[in-house]
């Protein structure tokens, strides 16, 4: 029976390294992602099978060298020849325990690198290519999947039954790999039967499946890696295979879930997991905890909460109940997958970024020039110019656009909610293309310097009314809130050009000019007015110092006539009035000291009194009766 198993299992190797090998050719026909996953998964069975295939064969040499030497030790009748503790008298033996212990760790290190990069390979190409599959005859990729499948199947099932029935642990990987196999034929033929009715879409779906499918296989195996080394020996019980997968073997077993679970628990613990009161009552119990588990699940789908802030549509298999829009409040509805109900926050302001892609660490940044980027990508755009006329020095040209980036933001509510749901399948997705060809167009016919200046909130309200205008024509069932225009800068360039380091040096010579101008300006204001000023000031000064000078003059031409006058009143009076006066002028200046004599009675009275203004004195009284 050995041979028949080896044989199986060399034919399981053969099945295996056919199925991948067509399932390769077949998704490269039908450019399905499914049947490429599907391709790796049953290759890894196929390595699988091949190494189990090898250690089956090892495992045969080492039972034929056994006997041969029990046979030649009863011809001698002297065992203590051949005793096992003579590693020379076993090199079959030997061999395997050298394949199991150094190259079977190895092997499982290496499958489960072959399953890690599968997934991160698999997730990257389908995140990279997001088209669907495009089969040129979807009915001969189903006709060739399903009858793949049927092969693999009847051999798997035969191989896992003989498997079974023999005990054999190394017949076991083969069989279940070739199961799996078959499961994954049957799903590449069911994804080309949907692409056959149009829906090319679930290869996509059916896809990410697998890739989980992998995933969780390759952290199985890394698991069971790990766990080997910590795994209790038993004496007698052959060791468990490591790079055979339990969640493969699920298919390969027809003790079922239960029955593989508790193998494995009793391999990984050493003792019988499987016959312990809570193990036997989990197993009687557990389809009465699923089905209450599936009930309650079923009952919560039939409630449903919109928080304050949100709409829900409500769909009976895909189909608005009414109008569908349901407020905030406790909704209750059929279970699923009857009744569905999808909620929108039509009331939070959202918002999309048009000219950029942002990035936090630069948006950190508090100043911000133009000679640095301020966001992790800019979009260059054309904007019109006044300088269109052609320039004659050296043959060139002016180019009427100039380039520009901008970082415009865009607010937006949801309005409609039905329109919203129902008009597109992806509404958020077209605003946003509705935004970015309005801001071209619109940046297009306007003028660099004005939209960088002054015509900011012009331009803010022109474009926020163009893109409403256009929501509004494909029934988006959108509110434009805010547009900003919040950067605007010249595109930054490169090391070779610095275009906006000479458009900033450019703007700065203009601004240099503009203030010089100004001052100029403010200081001519400032001088003319204060020339003039100065001018008239002098001139009443003149004019304020010749009237005094007449005035005085004339005052004097008068104080002489009355004097004359007074002279000839009393000459002796007034030459004794003027020479006193003129004493006092020339003696006030000086230090005086008043002796008082001591040999004399003389009484001396100093009126000391404050006198009437000699002026006022010296304006002599005409006689009525002197002629003049």
């Amino acid at each position: 029976m050995e041979r028949n198993l080896s044989k199986n299992a060399f034919l399981n190797l053969l099945a295996l390294f056919a199925g991948s090998g067509t399932l390769i050719a077949l998704a490269r026909y039908q450019n399905s992602a499914t049947a490429e996953v599907a391709a790796l998964l049953v290759g890894v069975g196929f390595l699988v099978a091949l190494v189990s295939w090898f250690q089956m064969r090892l495992e045969a040499r080492e039972e034929a060298e056994r006997l041969e030497v029990e046979a030649l030790s009863r011809s001698r009748n002297d065992s203590a020849l051949f005793s096992e503790s003579a590693a020379e008298t076993f090199p079959a033996r030997r061999a395997r325990e050298q394949f199991e212990r150094w190259l079977v760790p190895a092997f499982t290190a290496v499958l489960f690198l072959i399953e890690a990069t599968g997934v991160w390979w698999f997730r990257d190409s389908l995140i990279k290519n997001p088209d669907s599959m495009s089969s040129p005859d979807p009915t001969l990729a189903l006709a060739a999947f399903s009858a793949i499948g049927l092969v693999l199947f009847l051999l798997g099932k035969y191989s896992a039954r003989l498997a079974q029935l023999e005990d054999s642990r190394l017949l076991r990987p083969g069989a279940s790999s070739l199961l799996l196999a078959a499961g994954l034929s049957a799903v590449s033929a069911g994804i080309a039967a949907s692409d056959w009715f149009g829906y090319a879409k679930y290869d996509r779906y059916a896809a990410w499946i697998l890739i989980g499918v992998l995933a969780l296989i390759a952290a199985e195996t890394l698991v069971t890696l790990v766990f080997e080394r910590y795994r209790p020996r038993i004496r007698g019980k052959a060791p468990r295979i490591v790079y055979e997968s339990r969640i493969v073997g699920l298919l390969g077993q027809s003790g079922g879930l239960f029955s593989t679970a508790a193998h494995a628990l009793d391999y990984q613990f050493g003792f019988k997991v499987s016959e312990t009161w809570f193990y036997k009552f989990l197993e009687g119990a557990l389809a009465k905890l699923v089905l209450l588990w599936v009930g309650i699940l079923v009952l919560c789908s039939c409630f449903v909460v919109i928080e304050p802030g949100e709409q829900g549509l409500l769909e009976r298999f895909g189909t608005p109940v009414g109008d569908g829009v349901r407020e905030p409040g406790l909704h209750i509805k059929l279970p699923w997958p009857v009744d569905s109900l999808v909620r929108y926050p039509t009331r939070e302001l959202r918002s999309f970024n048009v000219g950029y892609v942002s990035d936090p660490a630069a948006e950190k940044e508090r100043t911000l020039l133009w000679t640095r980027p301020h966001y992790k990508e800019e979009f260059n755009l054309l904007v019109a110019s006044r300088e269109q006329q052609a320039n004659q020095v050296a043959g060139d040209t002016t180019v009427p656009v100039n380039l520009l980036s901008v970082s415009i933001p865009v607010q937006y509510t949801i309005s409609d909610l039905r329109a919203w749901a129902y008009n597109h399948a992806n509404a958020g997705e077209l605003l946003e293309r509705i935004a970015n060809r309005e801001v071209v167009r619109y940046m297009a016919s306007v003028d660099i310097d004005k939209v960088m200046s002054f015509g900011r909130l012009e331009a803010s309200r022109d474009l926020q009314s163009a893109i409403q205008k256009k929501a509004n024509e494909a029934k988006l069932g959108a509110d434009i809130v805010f547009v900003g225009l919040q950067d605007i800068h010249p595109p930054v360039g490169t090391k070779q050009l610095q275009v906006a380091a000479a458009y900033q040096e450019v703007i700065g010579a203009i601004a240099q000019k503009e203030a010089k101008i100004l001052t100029a300006e403010g200081y001519s204001t400032e001088t003319l007015p204060m020339a003039g000023a100065n001018a008239a000031r002098k001139i009443n000064e003149a004019h304020a110092a010749a009237a005094r000078k007449t005035a005085i003059a004339s005052g004097q031409s008068a104080q002489f006539a009355k004097q004359i006058a007074a002279y000839d009143a009393a000459p002796q009076v007034f030459r004794q009035r003027n020479y006193l006066d003129t004493f006092t002028k020339a003696v006030a200046p000086a230090r005086k000291l008043v002796i008082g004599p001591t040999n004399t009675s003389d009484v001396i009275i100093l009126n000391l009194e404050d006198k009437i203004s000699k002026d006022l004195l010296d304006v002599g009284i005409e006689n009525p009766g002197q002629k003049k």
